[in-house]
């Protein structure tokens, strides 16, 4: 009998296959919220590439001018002009590089005064462009196709970075962790993917990287396959810009509204005000963020593994990767907190094990490939077994509680403003900070959602969803606001004219987001801990400024009484003293009133106020 051939069920596929059909896994799903997702993932990346470019070269940018009114009335006033040209909902399709680079030269006219004087910018316009032919009629009632826009003036890509820019790759970030935006880089590819998805149309790039000589213009479609197929082909031309990249699609969604894209950029240019944001919404709204600050942060390092957060599976991976020749370089060249010393008695340590289970020991020349499984395990025991040091604080770049400070101050006018950044600590291997600012009256309006007071922020980008699945919210919530002089929601966040901000930053968040879309940080003791410390601490500054407040208001409608009846009083005073036999005259009604008033304003005046009149000081 012949043998039956049996052919096997599972079948492999790409990346591209699996995320083409799974976008909402990123973020990208049908709604209000894919507007925003559009938005943040290209304006982080945008901010991340002029970020880098700054780090390896400070002087592409110049930081001594400020942006000052007449200069934000410009830009509105040239975008104006640019929206003006294109009336209607006409679709701009091109056939041609040249017709790409005409397009390009038009959209950042109206920031085109910030690139010449090498100004760090991003300019972003989401546009509503046509109502789709290819739906039904009750569909095309609720849907618009939009056209996203967005240049940035980064460092730009070389040729052959541009070929790989918006397929699935694996990301860097994933590798080495450090305090970046993103960690998967599964962001801009599955934009790419919905996009043609929902409208069939094509993406079209330009970029210029700032030591080639030429910009590459391309039009294309990304694959299933994961490759790209071209509607125009890489083409080399001169660039109307000295360095960055232009980006344009086209995607299907339901119609826009306000709170979401808008909000983001919104909160985007509060932690990133050392850079100039410009986005035009499909209102035709010309929205400017100018730079605050003359300072970038500076850059954050690598974090290697720390011994406490790797486990057998990851350090067996480690082993087979790794490019060291020896397991004793392996061990003193792979993690954070690791000196030679230590790896000595590592190595020293497993071999004694090893004998006296009767096993082969591991020699100084063992390549970490070679070890068995048996070795790997005990090997690993010893490892975990260690004392270690925190992991390092390099890897950490807060926003600081000063330039937290000054930037809420000039965005929102409170009357109060203070701000905390707190030491860093670590968690899972892996250090982080928690910043946290609260401001109160003012021009603050008062609130009328718990959503609009706790303004969440991860590595300097906001986080506008999942809110009350996120560990900066439930801390936030924990806080009793009571006990600080503000009223509170049913939630337990606070109410009234006052916003909350909380910043975590670190390569920790990297593992501590809950999905792919990466709006929320998991309830980890530790991290909740220190949000609440870093909330309490600005929130005992608050009471004490609503303490002083009150009682300076106390003391100010004492004061108005007691003065209201003082020259009644003094006049009184003065009729007693005339009938009195040794009174002289040398005491007038109007000399007695004014001595009263004084003794009255004096004894009420708060001490800092008294200080300052005292001094002569104004």
């Amino acid at each position: 009998m012949e043998q039956e051939k049996f052919v096997g069920e599972i079948k492999q596929s790409t990346i591209a296959e699996f995320m083409r059909k799974r976008t909402q896994l990123v973020g990208f799903e049908f709604g209000f919220n894919k507007h925003m997702q559009y938005v943040a993932e290209f304006l982080d990346n945008a901010l991340d590439a002029i970020e880098s470019f700054y780090w390896k070269f400070p002087e592409a940018y110049d930081l001594s001018n400020k942006i000052t009114e007449d200069v934000v009335n410009e830009i509105v006033g040239k975008a104006k002009e640019m929206i003006g040209k294109y009336k209607g909902n006409n679709l701009k399709e091109f056939k041609t590089a040249k017709e790409v680079i005409e397009h390009v030269e038009e959209f950042i006219e109206p920031v085109k005064m910030l690139i010449d004087r090498k100004e760090p910018v991003v300019i972003i316009w989401l546009r509503e462009v046509e109502t789709p032919t290819f739906l039904s009629d009750a569909h095309r009632e609720k849907v618009r196709v939009y056209e996203f826009t967005i240049f940035d003036n980064g460092a730009g890509m070389i040729p052959q970075d541009l070929k790989k820019f918006g397929i699935y790759l694996a990301s860097s970030k994933s590798e080495r962790l450090r305090q970046t935006r993103g960690s998967q880089g599964f962001g801009a590819p599955s934009a790419f993917t919905d996009a043609q998805n929902t409208t069939g149309k094509p993406i079209t790039v330009v970029s210029k990287h700032y030591l080639k000589d030429k910009a590459t213009v391309t039009s294309f479609f990304t694959t299933t396959k994961n490759t790209k197929d071209y509607a125009i082909n890489p083409k080399k031309v001169d660039s109307p810009f000295p360095h960055g990249t232009f980006v344009k699609l086209y995607y299907l969604n339901i119609i826009y509204k306000r709170g979401y894209a808008d909000v983001y950029v919104e909160r985007a240019s509060l932690l990133n005000a050392h850079i100039t944001i410009v986005f035009i919404d499909p209102y035709n709204e010309v929205h400017v963020y100018p730079r605050r600050v003359s300072e970038f942060p500076p850059e954050p390092k690598y974090a290697k593994p720390h011994p406490a957060s790797v486990n057998i599976g990851e350090f067996q991976d480690l082993l087979r990767d790794t490019k060291c020749k020896t397991v004793l370089s392996f061990l003193s060249k792979t993690f954070s907190r690791m000196s030679e010393e230590k790896a000595r008695k590592i190595f020293k340590e497993a071999n004694k094990e090893l004998k006296e289970l009767g096993l082969p020991q591991i020699k100084k020349r063992t390549s970490p490939r070679e070890l068995t499984k048996e070795q790997i395990e005990v090997l690993f025991k010893v490892f975990t077994s260690q004392k270690y040091l925190a992991p390092s604080k390099d890897t950490v770049v807060p926003v600081g509680s000063e330039v937290f400070e000054k930037v809420v101050r000039e965005v929102f006018k409170p009357e109060f403003v203070a701000a905390v950044t707190r030491p860093p600590t670590s968690g899972k291997g892996l250090s982080y900070v928690v910043e946290a600012c609260i401001a109160y009256g003012g021009e603050i309006p008062y609130t009328t959602s718990s959503s609009q007071v706790l303004w969440r922020f991860v590595n300097r980008t906001p986080k506008l969803r999942d809110n009350s699945d996120c560990a900066i919210w439930k801390a936030a919530a924990s806080v009793n606001w009571k006990n600080y002089k503000l009223d509170v929601f049913e939630n337990g966040l606070p109410r009234g004219p006052v916003r909350v901000f909380v910043h975590v930053a670190g390569p920790f968040v990297h593992v501590m987001f809950k999905g792919q879309s990466k709006q929320a940080l998991a309830e980890d003791k530790l991290l909740v801990k220190e949000i609440k410390l870093a909330l309490e601490e600005v929130a005992r500054k608050l009471r004490a400024y609503i303490t002083g407040k009150e009682t300076a208001e106390r003391k100010a409608k004492r004061a108005y009484v007691l003065a209201k009846y003082a020259e009644k009083f003094a006049r009184s005073l003065y009729n007693i003293l005339k009938t009195d036999t040794e009174f002289d005259g040398t005491i007038d009604p109007e000399m007695l009133i004014e001595k009263i008033k004084s003794t009255i304003e004096r004894v009420e005046t708060p001490v800092e106020e008294l200080a300052v009149i005292e001094t002569g000081g104004s």
